[in-house]
């Protein structure tokens, strides 16, 4: 009997020994003492092994010296002796996210939130991962759990954290309310002013002198911050006040801000405001940093053209030129807007012969087809010359042959029927075999009869409830033809013809609008 409590006198002596290692490098983990934990490790004995706390305060030892596949290892052990532990799975999943185990740290997370859904840690950590994994939707849906936990406050990181998904994004607007949220209670975070100013000026219009007022706001709290000094000149610069822009960029300079963006910008701010001689040395500055950058080759071209070098100029003008080339995005903006600015200059043809020779040399781009026939009216009776008409069908014609030839969908290719119907119509009233055509080049040719009907009967058919329309838009037209005779019955605008054809032609632009949605999908 005696023997008995001998040995149960002894394992409960083990017992509080194990435990008092346990304390005590648990004690030296929240003192940070990790090498003396990491130390004691070597000699522990297999009970020591056994025993959830010490493995845990090991783990946690090789967690503070961020050595994480050891850590990882020590909580595996801890998981394995509890399974149902929250801060096993906690830990688990800890470690795991720093040694890109994501698939279990997620799984580890998820187990947390299945015993306790409202769990803080596990939710933030869990939407820390979803972002950390480019999964933003989940992240921002993950992050608005917490947010919604307690409504009665503003949690400025947790809205932080939200803007900053929305971001990867793109969904700009987005991220600027919730930034904003979160910058209306914390005003003295100088980096969350910056983050809502960079959306602000990416919105533009009005947004930009918002971003202005909160960087004046930031500014008092923070009054030597670089960052936002230099998205305070970037505002003037945006809203085009360039010589305050100039002076803020100066100041910058003046304290030794020799990046890249105040060197470019502050010399484009003292170009823009009129001082191109000045801005020389601070866009030579900008070059030598980045002899890349398309803007800083033409704004220091600019700047030697207008005063004492436009032989380098002119070399500046065609390294931008060069290395626009390879973006295919920033070159079809040029074409495009060179095209644009043609037709809002009255010069039709030039931008007709411009996209017309670009399409020539890359066929694949339908888009600039499509760009010079929408400019071309779809309805017959509305050509004055012949010649506009001739133009109007090369046009219509080559781009519906290359979409059919391509085996593009032609839904809602209908709107093109009315024109060429009634060019076919009035060849065969004329006994005409051919037609003449002129493409943007100048260049006449000819197109079959047959060939016209052939396009024609490939293209869907028009709605009846449109077909109707038309006819009644056509007849709206000759009593307009009429009404310029001032012998007959002027044209009656409130009549019911007259309404019907306006409203035909509303479908009719509806319809192109459509057709150019499509083409640009």
């Amino acid at each position: 009997m005696m023997h008995k409590y001998i040995v149960l006198l002894l394992l409960s002596v083990l017992s509080l020994m194990g435990q008092a290692q346990s304390v005590s490098l648990q004690e030296l983990v929240n003192k940070k003492k990790f090498p003396e934990v990491i130390a004691r490790a070597d000699s522990l004995t297999p009970a020591d092994s056994a025993d959830y706390v010490t493995m845990s305060a090991i783990g946690q030892a090789y967690e503070g010296i961020l050595e994480y596949d050891k850590a990882y290892r020590y909580y595996q052990y801890c998981l394995q002796m509890d399974t149902t532990n929250a801060d096993a799975f906690t830990s688990v999943a800890r470690v795991a996210m720093n040694l890109g185990k994501a698939s279990v740290a997620k799984d580890c997370f998820l187990k947390v939130l299945e015993a306790d859904s409202t769990d803080f840690y596990a939710n933030y950590q869990l939407a820390r991962l979803y972002s950390q994994i480019g999964d933003y939707e989940n992240a921002v849906l993950q992050f608005n759990v917490l947010r919604d936990q307690d409504t009665t406050k503003v949690n400025p990181v947790i809205y932080r954290n939200i803007a900053d998904c929305y971001m990867k994004m793109n969904s700009v607007p987005a991220a600027t309310i919730c930034y904003y949220q979160a910058y209306n209670v914390n005003r003295e975070n100088a980096g969350l002013a910056s983050a809502l100013v960079n959306c602000l000026y990416r919105l533009g219009g009005p947004n930009v002198l918002d971003g202005l007022a909160v960087c004046d706001t930031a500014l008092f709290y923070n009054p030597g911050n670089q960052s936002l000094r230099r998205s305070k000149a970037m505002g003037f610069y945006m809203n085009k006040q360039y010589a305050t822009a100039d002076t803020l960029y100066q100041d910058l300079l003046a304290e030794g801000d020799t990046s890249f963006l105040t060197l470019k910008y502050g010399g484009a701010s003292r170009y823009l405001s009129g001082r191109a001689m000045d801005a020389i040395d601070l866009l030579e500055w900008a070059y030598r940093k980045d002899t890349t950058d398309v803007e800083t080759n033409l704004l220091l071209g600019a700047a030697l053209g207008k005063t004492y070098d436009r032989k380098r100029a002119y070399q500046l003008f065609d390294q931008a030129e060069q290395l626009m080339q390879p973006n295919e995005a920033l070159v079809n903006l040029l074409l495009t807007s060179r095209a644009e600015t043609l037709w809002k200059d009255g010069r039709s043809r030039e931008a007709e012969r411009l996209l017309y020779k670009e399409w020539l040399a890359n066929k694949d781009r339908l888009d600039l087809l499509f760009r010079i026939e929408q400019k071309f009216s779809n309805w017959g009776p509305t050509y004055d010359t012949e010649e506009e008409r001739d133009r109007a069908l090369f046009v219509k014609v080559t781009f519906l042959k290359e979409c059919i030839l391509t085996g593009k969908k032609l839904k809602g290719f209908h709107v093109y029927r009315p024109l060429l119907q009634y060019m076919y119509e009035d060849a065969f009233f004329k006994k005409k075999d051919e037609l003449t055509m002129i493409a943007p080049d100048g260049k006449r040719s000819k197109l079959a009869v047959d060939e016209l009907k052939s396009v024609i009967d490939q293209l869907p058919e028009t709605p009846e409830l449109e077909k109707k329309l038309q006819k009644q838009m056509e007849d709206n037209f000759k009593q307009r033809k009429q009404a310029a005779n001032p012998k007959l019955e002027p044209l009656d605008e409130n009549s019911e013809a007259f309404k019907a054809g306006m409203k035909a032609a509303g479908k009719l632009h509806e319809e192109q609008k459509l057709t150019e949605k499509n083409q640009n999908n």
